[in-house]
């Protein structure tokens, strides 16, 4: 859990939406006074992304509580959240408790916030694809629609602030569907929403602006989003907002209309550098209308600069998570056995233990940094003879670093699936035996950092895995 010309419809949205936003990036900056003068009478926005998906809610509105102070500070007009509130796995008793506690803290807004539903704001319990289980949309709907009356009859609606005018799309119509994972022919705007999304455009067309915010980037899935774009490019809607991936991102322009990403506000963020998307962060959007948006990402645990990652860069980022991702049996493929004072991968054969990384490649289109070893020195355990295998690397650095060539040991690649050549390793490490020894129990934990140089600069993102030395019986 993403533009802007007729060539478009007919190329791959990915390709031509990097095109696009690398020639936004290559326009002139305006003065300072060409600026805000193009910025008169704009309207400020802050936006809040997803608090969930996340495995500690409390912490995760710790978070946002962080965020509402940010925001808090600002000088804004209106506030909107894009949506994964809540987490819907749980019973409607403890969501209604949690939706009392978020809306708490984001009633300390000194400006009204909107939201739009994310899919932990709807989706039912147990994945089923296309559920027919209504019963978290329903809740929703209720207890928002206590905030905004027209969710309760539809969960999409609109309102305005002074001559701007606010769409808030809904993005799960199918439930349990996503335009990067699983189906991706589902997630899409159905006719129902479309017509009503038509009439609404047509009642506001005067508008100075129209800005739409939805939970999902419906736009990864351009067949299914194509429709809606080519309605909104008749009306003067100048951006199109979305969480839901908890990294930012620049999506370009395509026909006027500014495609943005924001990233999480308590869910989880990758672990890698701030711009691959390793930061909690609000955000604050000025709106002149078509063609002038401006926006400022502000972390909430600190005052460093972060900027807005262009999504050439950010496609790259989720293929590399992707891969890191394919480390869920680490511990299976390299288990440490302790056996007479030595550390052998089996109790039976006696075989000596050892690291193997057989799960990294270069998903990417660019040459990958990849550097492998110890998190920290584990007591009586030593690295042994490590060293990537003959053939593999474009070029070795060292024996924990090396340069893997662009889409080396790759089968497939993309936003949700990385298949990597797993039959032969990549780097391999002995484990001697220091000192006394290590303990059973001992947990070895190494670090995969991926490190690639982009459009943006250099981006990484890394991974610990672990395996735990065990007793012999």
């Amino acid at each position: 859990m993403l533009r802007r010309n007729s060539i478009f419809h007919h190329s791959s949205i990915g390709f031509i939406l990097a095109l696009a936003t690398m020639a936004s990036l290559a326009l002139p900056l305006p003065s300072a006074a060409q600026e805000e003068e193009d910025f008169t009478g704009a309207i400020r926005i802050g936006i809040i992304g997803d608090q969930t998906f996340s495995t500690d809610i409390q912490a995760s509105y710790g978070v946002m509580q962080q965020g509402v102070n940010v925001l808090s500070a600002q000088d804004l007009d209106v506030v909107i959240h894009c949506g994964d509130l809540l987490e819907s796995s749980l019973s409607p008793t403890q969501i209604t408790a949690l939706y009392n506690q978020a809306t708490g803290i984001l009633n300390q807004l000194p400006v009204n916030w909107y939201m739009t539903a994310g899919d932990h704001d709807v989706n039912p319990p147990g994945f089923q694809q296309d559920s027919p289980d209504r019963s978290r949309e329903q809740l929703f709907q209720q207890l928002y629609g206590q905030r905004v009356p027209e969710v309760l009859q539809h969960p999409w609606y609109s309102f305005d602030v002074g001559q701007y005018h606010f769409i808030a799309l809904y993005s799960h119509q199918a439930l349990h569907a996503d335009p990067r994972f699983g189906n991706i022919f589902l997630a899409q705007v159905y006719d129902n929403q479309y017509a009503w999304l038509a009439a609404d455009l047509e009642a506001h067309k005067n508008s100075r602006g129209i800005v739409v915010f939805v939970h999902q980037n419906l736009w990864y899935h351009w067949s299914g989003w194509q429709r809606v774009h080519e309605l909104l490019r008749k009306y003067p809607v100048a951006t199109v907002i979305s969480g839901h991936t908890h990294y930012d991102q620049n999506n370009g322009r395509l026909d006027g209309i500014h495609y943005l990403t924001v990233g999480a506000t308590g869910g989880f963020t990758k672990e890698g550098s701030r711009d691959a998307g390793d930061v909690q962060h609000v955000s604050v959007l000025r709106v002149a209308g078509p063609g002038r948006v401006q926006i400022k990402l502000l972390p909430v645990s600190d005052n460093l600069p972060l900027k807005l990652t262009p999504r050439l860069d950010m496609d790259r980022v989720q293929a590399l998570d992707v891969q890191l991702g394919n480390f869920f049996d680490f511990a299976t493929k390299n288990p440490v056995f302790l056996k007479a004072g030595q550390l052998v991968s089996s109790c039976a054969t006696n075989a000596p233990a050892k690291i193997q990384i057989n799960q990294i490649g270069d998903p990417i289109d660019l040459p990958l940094d990849v550097k492998i070893g110890f998190t920290s020195s584990p007591a009586g355990v030593a690295l042994s003879s490590p060293g990537f295998l003959p053939g593999e690397c474009q070029q070795v650095i060292g024996p924990t670093e090396c340069i893997l060539a662009r889409t080396a040991r790759t089968f497939i690649s993309n936003y949700s699936s990385v298949l990597i050549n797993d039959f032969t390793t990549l780097w391999q490490s002995g484990l001697a035996p220091t000192g006394g020894g290590p303990q059973p129990g001992t947990v070895l934990s190494f670090k995969v950092t991926t490190t690639f140089q982009g459009a943006s600069g250099p981006l990484f993102l890394e991974s610990t895995v672990s395996t735990t030395v065990q007793a012999c019986p």
